[in-house]
C-alpha cells in the first residue's frame, strides 16, 4: 500500500490493523481535552470520486471478499440502505479510506495496537439547502475516562460551509448536557477527502446549508482490542504537571482520560480548587496536587452536588 509505513499490518480475517502511532503527548492531550481532530483533504481525489459514485449507485459493486453466510441479496439490500456497510468490502475503499496511513497512525495512537476496523457505516446524505439539525449525542453514548472506540466522519466531496458540514462542540464529551440552538460549534468543513476523528460521546449536529447539491457523509467507528498504555510518540519536553488540559470543569475530566490512556486510570486522583490538572498562564509555579495517591475522582455520573466522587479505595470503612 503506497505511503504506508513498513510496519503496517492488515489482518483481513480478524478485521484488524496495526501500525506505528503518530500522535505526540501534546496531541493526545488535545484530543482528550477537545474531543476531536480534523484532517482536511487527506483521502485521494480518485478514491473520493469513486466513493461518491458507489454511494450514488452509478458504478457496480466489486467486493474483494464476502463475509461468511452473506448472500448476493444481502449485499444488494445493505448497499441500498442508509447503512451501506458493504462499501468496507471494496478493496479500493478499505485501503484508500479505512486504512489510510495518516488516519490509521492517529487511530493507533488513541486505541493501541491491533485496532478493530469498522463493521457498520451510516450514510448521512442531505439534499441541500437544508436547515441545521438539532444538537444531539449519539444513542448509547457513555461518559467515563475509558476510550474504547472513536468515531470518524468522512466527507467524500468538497464540503464548504454552504453544504452544511457536521458541527461538533469541543469539550462536550464529558457529560450529557443541553445545547442552545444557536450554540457555536466547530464546523468540519473542508475539501473532498476530509476526515474528522472524534470522541463518540461528543455533542454534534448537521450544519445549516445554503447551497444546492448533495452533501454525503459517512460515519463509522474503530475499536480498541487491547488494554491501554502510553505507547504513542513520547516527547522529551512534555511535562504532565504543566500540560494544558483545559479550564474549570474540563481539565479534571480530560486529564482522567489521558491517565486512562496511559494505563493509569485507577491511580488518578485530584483535590479540586486550583490544583492539578488545572493550570493558569499567569501562575508562577506548578499547580499543587500533582501525583497524589489519595484524593478524589471527577464525578462522571454527576451523583454529587460538588462534582467530585470519592474512589472506593479512599472511602472510610463503615
Amino acid at each position: 500500500m503506497s505511503g504506508a509505513p513498513e510496519t503496517f499490518q492488515f489482518d483481513q480475517e480478524r478485521w484488524r490493523f496495526d501500525c506505528e502511532p503518530s500522535l505526540t503527548d501534546a496531541k493526545v492531550v488535545e484530543f482528550c481535552r477537545e474531543g476531536f481532530l480534523l484532517l482536511p483533504g487527506v483521502v485521494a481525489d480518485d478514491v473520493n470520486t469513486r466513493t461518491c459514485d458507489w454511494l450514488d449507485g452509478t458504478i457496480d459493486a466489486d467486493p474483494s471478499w464476502v463475509p461468511p453466510g452473506m448472500t448476493d441479496a444481502d449485499m444488494a439490500r445493505i448497499r441500498a440502505s442508509h447503512e451501506p456497510s458493504t462499501i468496507f468490502l471494496e478493496d479500493w475503499f478499505c485501503r484508500g479510506v479505512l486504512l489510510h496511513p495518516t488516519v490509521t497512525a492517529i487511530i493507533r495512537s488513541l486505541l493501541g495496537p491491533n485496532v478493530g476496523l469498522p463493521v457498520l457505516v451510516s450514510h448521512h446524505r442531505v439534499e441541500c439547502p437544508e436547515r441545521a439539525g438539532q444538537w444531539h449525542y449519539d444513542l448509547d453514548s457513555l461518559y467515563g475516562p475509558e476510550l474504547r472506540y472513536v468515531e470518524v466522519f468522512y466527507f467524500p466531496q468538497d464540503t464548504p460551509m454552504e453544504l452544511g458540514p457536521t458541527e461538533v462542540l469541543p469539550a462536550s464529551h464529558f457529560e450529557r448536557r443541553r445545547a442552545d440552538p444557536d450554540t457555536g460549534g466547530v464546523a468540519t468543513a473542508g475539501p473532498a477527502g476530509t476526515i474528522g476523528i472524534h470522541h463518540q460521546s461528543i455533542l454534534h449536529r448537521k450544519g445549516p446549508s445554503t447551497a444546492t447539491g448533495v452533501r454525503r457523509m459517512l460515519k463509522y467507528s474503530y475499536w480498541r482490542t487491547t488494554p491501554p498504555s502510553r505507547d504513542w510518540v513520547r516527547e522529551r519536553s512534555f511535562d504532565l504537571a504543566r500540560a494544558d488540559f483545559g479550564g474549570h470543569q474540563v481539565a479534571n475530566y480530560a486529564a482522567h482520560v489521558y491517565k486512562w490512556l496511559c494505563g493509569e486510570g485507577d491511580d488518578y486522583r485530584i483535590i479540586g480548587s486550583q490544583a492539578w490538572p488545572s493550570a493558569a498562564p499567569l501562575q508562577v509555579g506548578r499547580s499543587y496536587g500533582f501525583g497524589l495517591e489519595r484524593g478524589y475522582l471527577p464525578d462522571w455520573r454527576k451523583d454529587n452536588a460538588d462534582g467530585y466522587a470519592s474512589p472506593p479505595s479512599d472511602r472510610p470503612s463503615p
